[in-house]
């Protein structure tokens, strides 16, 4: 079973030489789909608490760490619910900025019984930003590469199903309300790499992922490969400087990654996680400030 995780982790790396813009989403490739608790297992919790980093590199060769703490509950037989708080740090070549993001907050329902080999879960969320887009370093505006936040209240919808040992997930991120007060304009800029987004407004997004998991590897290990296919549903814009909206050419379309989740389970109670992507097609650019080469996330779980 171990060439398995040699042939999945290897799929990683083939496509290092793509101008990468995948990998990192506004929020919903990490949404929760929870499995209902096995009444006869003592072990399982209704709580648990994750605390997580994802280190990725972004537009203009630009260094970015995020973190994320998440609550989850199981409130009755078969509904869920989450709540994650995220910050992010960014260092690159024009400024260095940290701040906090967003609040997610979303249900989750499984409709199929826990004993059977089919399952089909439904989910729906909202994310709330805590900043507008916004920050600046030495009173001059950072372009959304260097911001925390979107600036957006977005609604996210999902609904995942398994049969077996393959599962599959379709979702929707669609911002309802728009906050974001980006005043970035790459002409006053003294860098070329970051697209122009003042007044930044942002289109809404598909997800489709496939995955397959594998069976238990030795005694503590899982793992599960994956395909990730996003569609942009149209094109970005922004207001000129002669305040003029204008369409950001290229930022709608698709992108497709490939990503490997290893979870490690370190006892009954808790576990760790650690997950690898990289994207195979491609958007022209990604003006959300979304851009990564590759990404590495790390999650530690305790239940209670």
């Amino acid at each position: 079973m171990y060439k398995y995780l040699f042939i999945a982790v290897g799929m990683i790396f083939i496509s290092d030489k793509i101008k990468a813009q995948g990998c990192s989403d506004a929020g919903f490739c990490s949404l929760k789909y929870h499995n209902i608790a096995d009444q006869k297992d003592t072990t399982q919790k209704k709580n648990s608490i994750s605390l997580g980093n994802v280190s990725g590199i972004g537009d203009g060769n630009t260094f970015e760490n995020g973190t994320w703490l998440t609550y989850s509950r199981q409130i009755g037989k078969r509904f869920f619910a989450d709540a994650k708080i995220t910050t992010n740090y960014a260092s690159g070549s024009i400024a260095n900025n940290f701040n906090i993001g967003d609040v997610f907050v979303n249900l989750s329902y499984e409709a199929t019984k826990h004993q059977s080999n089919q399952s089909l879960k439904l989910l729906a969320g909202l994310k709330i930003p805590l900043t507008a887009g916004n920050d600046q370093a030495g009173g001059k505006p950072l372009p959304m590469t260097f911001q925390s936040s979107l600036g957006t209240f977005d609604a996210l919808l999902g609904i995942n199903y398994s049969i077996k040992k393959f599962e599959f997930t379709n979702a929707y991120q669609i911002p309802i309300i728009k906050q974001n007060k980006n005043t970035y304009l790459k002409e006053y800029s003294v860098s070329d790499d970051f697209p122009s987004t003042n007044n930044f407004e942002r289109k809404a997004d598909v997800l489709l992922r496939a995955a397959y998991n594998f069976n238990k590897i030795g005694k503590h290990i899982y793992l599960k490969p994956n395909l990730l296919a996003i569609y942009h549903v149209g094109e970005d814009s922004y207001e000129n400087i002669f305040g003029q909206r204008q369409n950001l050419k290229g930022s709608d379309g698709l992108t497709l990654n490939a990503n490997v989740i290893a979870n490690y389970t370190i006892n009954a109670l808790s576990s760790f996680g650690i997950s690898l992507a990289t994207p195979f097609i491609v958007r022209d650019i990604r003006p959300d400030g979304l851009t990564r080469e590759f990404t590495v996330a790390i999650e530690f779980k305790i239940s209670f």
